[in-house]
């Protein structure tokens, strides 16, 4: 069954440095024998409008090889990529300066520069905006629309999508201090927001 992405489309905003992440992760809650440690996750770079069904696509078909179950997410946040490389240079720094000092566990760490860009990239300090997840539970779809339309007044909701749990609700940032919903939530500042079930 194909993954509806037309929302997500409409909701990122990509620039000369900005760029969002795909996320692949077989999560502990959906695979038995997986605990919260040994989660699989594979991370795309989505760079334009236009990458975000190839990579919804890769990630699908690169996943359905596995028997774990696997969730697809993207970041909520768009990431800055000039950022992220200034953050990954001080770390490769911090290698170097270890392998001269003698420490070969590092190198390690050369034969994966392009993994560990992508969790700089993934990073909060990497958030290029500070969008809102409200993430409710146990929620039905009336519910969620009415804590979407109690917003209304306090800012933008972007965003409105079911998760296998409920649902998440993406709003530009305001005063939260005075909300009053009907419905519990927990909010995110920098988190994902749920895209579908891959491999399936």
């Amino acid at each position: 069954m194909p993954i509806d992405i037309d929302d997500f489309q409409e909701y990122c905003e990509f620039g000369p440095e900005r760029v969002y992440l795909l996320l692949a992760i077989a999560r502990a809650k959906d695979n038995e024998g997986l605990t919260a440690s040994s989660e699989r996750v594979i991370r795309e770079i989505v760079a334009e409008a236009e990458e975000l069904p190839e990579t919804v696509a890769r990630l699908d078909h690169a996943v359905s090889r596995f028997e774990e179950r696997y969730r697809l997410y993207l970041t909520v946040n768009a990431r800055d990529t000039t950022s992220a490389l200034f953050r990954l240079r001080e770390r490769t720094d911090d290698w170097l300066e270890m392998r001269f000092h003698g420490d070969t566990d590092v190198l390690r760490k050369f034969k994966r520069v392009d993994s560990e860009f992508l969790s700089v990239l993934q990073s909060d300090a990497c958030a290029d905006e500070t969008n809102f997840l409200f993430d409710l539970d146990d929620v039905s779809a009336a519910a969620a629309d009415a804590f979407a339309d109690s917003l209304a007044d306090s800012t933008t909701v972007l965003l409105r999508r079911e998760t296998p749990n409920g649902f998440h609700v993406v709003t530009e940032p305001f005063d939260y201090t005075r909300l009053s919903a009907g419905v519990d939530y927990e909010l995110k500042t920098d988190d994902m927001v749920f895209v579908g079930f891959a491999g399936e």
